[in-house]
């Protein structure tokens, strides 16, 4: 019986996106008649759209035939737990079809995706009631049906006052809205449930759990520094900086931020011990940049903080030999390894993925002109970068070379320690 009523739900979503793609394809044709008219004279003849939409309802039909025998022969069939919710997951994943192709036009809370939101909460529910609270694959399909919308897009609810104004989300003037918290406490806890939780889907146990961590961690680690903010005041603009320091004197955020970094310690190491992991990440390369977008990032700005507030030198330090660990793990990969499948992505995204990763410029200065640790790669325009603070043609904030002075003082101090 929930076989058949996931079935019809699935249909019934079939014959709603349908209807929709038939108004959609007649209001189409009906402005390439007028123009054909307005341009040459005359109208098509109304059987050239009755054969039209019989076509598009054909192949429509076919498609989405083919497209549920797949999902079920891949979900349903073999030693998979907990087939009921599978199937509710099939008729979620036509949605999410529709959802994959709005957002490359809309934002996550846009209206127009209300109601498709609204199926998909219901779906996830019903999921939900069929897999266990202590099984992490709950979280497998929220991320699915929910999360994915955040960590595809990047996008973070921000007060609609200040988006008419212009504001970047980056500039430290722009609220954010409540809704942050919500969202970054979701998916905390969605990174925690599965690192920690059992999934008796094997499929999902080895390979799809490591995935969607490392999908999830470029979002959690770029807002995390509002956390506090938002959890107090959220109409506070402090600058960035400012906010990250509240993180780390904050003991429940920056317990959550170590954490963090922890999880996707796990994933590095099940990268590199299980080769199916590892194939699993080589087949989706932008997962496997996100896991260094989040693990660099996260490790530069935790050492950052201790480095500044806890006097903690940071050629010794366990975070920062992390953040280089990783960093290195990365170039690597991308320009040193022939046939990467980091070359499949386009010029544009390079750039971007570049520029989150490679140049985390005060890490890779005291990684390298500090501690002395070699580097076989060379950050672009780092040939002409000042050789007293190595400034010129090169990112440096004033917090950069605040902290880097701040790190000269640690390094004599830990000379003067040595000789005494």
């Amino acid at each position: 019986m929930v076989y058949l009523e996931a079935f019809l739900l699935y249909v019934l979503l079939v014959i709603a996106g349908g209807l929709i793609l038939t108004v959609i394809l007649i209001t189409f044709y009906g402005f390439i008649n007028l123009l054909i008219k307005l341009t040459k004279g005359y109208s098509l003849h109304r059987s050239t759209l009755k054969k039209v939409l019989q076509t598009f309802v054909v192949i429509y039909l076919i498609a989405m035939s083919v497209f549920y025998l797949q999902r079920a022969n891949t979900l349903l069939l073999g030693e998979r737990a907990y087939k009921e919710a599978k199937a509710y997951a099939i008729a979620g994943e036509y949605v999410f079809l529709w959802k994959v192709a709005l957002l490359k036009m809309v934002y996550p809370n846009n209206a127009l995706l209300k109601p498709l939101n609204i199926t998909e909460s219901y779906i996830l529910q019903k999921i939900y009631s069929y897999i266990p609270e202590d099984d992490a694959e709950r979280e497998i399909w929220n991320y699915k049906f929910h999360l994915l919308d955040y960590a595809r897009t990047m996008y973070a609810p921000r007060v609609e006052a200040d988006i008419k104004k212009g504001l970047s989300f980056t500039n430290p003037a722009v609220s954010m809205k409540p809704e942050l918290l919500n969202i970054l406490n979701n998916i905390y806890t969605a990174m925690d449930r599965l690192n920690r939780q059992e999934i008796k889907d094997k499929e999902f146990s080895e390979v799809d759990r490591n995935l969607v961590i490392a999908a999830l961690a470029p979002y959690f680690i770029e807002y995390i520094p509002y956390m506090a903010d938002l959890h107090s005041n959220w109409k506070n603009s402090e600058y960035y900086g400012n906010k990250l320091k509240k993180i780390y004197k904050t003991p429940e955020f920056r317990s959550k931020l170590i954490s963090y970094l922890k999880i996707l310690d796990q994933v590095h190491e099940n990268m590199q011990s299980s080769e199916k992991c590892h194939q699993a990440f080589e087949s989706y390369p932008r997962l496997k940049v996100a896991y260094y977008w989040g693990a660099t990032l996260g490790y530069s700005l935790l050492d950052s903080m201790q480095t500044e507030l806890s006097d903690i030198y940071p050629c010794t330090n366990p975070t920062f030999l992390k953040w280089v660990e990783n960093y290195k793990e990365f170039v690597k990969w991308a320009y040193m390894t022939p046939n990467s499948s980091y070359h499949s992505f386009s010029r544009r995204e390079k750039k971007n993925y570049a520029f989150k990763i490679e140049n985390q410029g005060t890490a890779y200065y005291i990684a390298k002109y500090i501690c002395k640790i070699p580097f076989e790669y060379m950050v672009k325009g780092e040939a002409n970068i000042d050789e007293k603070y190595r400034v010129k043609n090169f990112s440096f904030s004033m917090e950069m070379r605040s902290n880097i002075k701040h790190i000269r003082k640690l390094e004599k101090k830990l000379k003067k320690e040595e000789k005494e």
